[in-house]
């Protein structure tokens, strides 16, 4: 069986990756906050690439609190 690259990740992933709720992702992604996403089948998913580069420019900080510290 050949192996598949992972090229985007659900909310869930997302989620469990930066130690957040998925309800925190989604409301953050609703207001246009975080990684740039594409909805596939209604759902939301990330380019492995734009969480990458998301995360490249939030180093100096936790990429959740970054993009919800204007949410709030």
């Amino acid at each position: 069986m050949e192996a598949r690259l992972q090229t985007h990740i659900t909310q869930h992933e997302l989620a469990r990756r930066w130690g957040r709720a998925e309800a925190t992702i989604a409301l953050a992604s609703a207001a246009g906050v975080g990684p740039q996403f594409l909805r596939v089948n209604g759902q939301i998913v990330y380019p492995q690439d734009e969480v990458q580069r998301y995360e490249r420019a939030c180093l100096f900080f936790e990429p959740a609190e970054v993009a919800l510290r204007d949410f709030h």
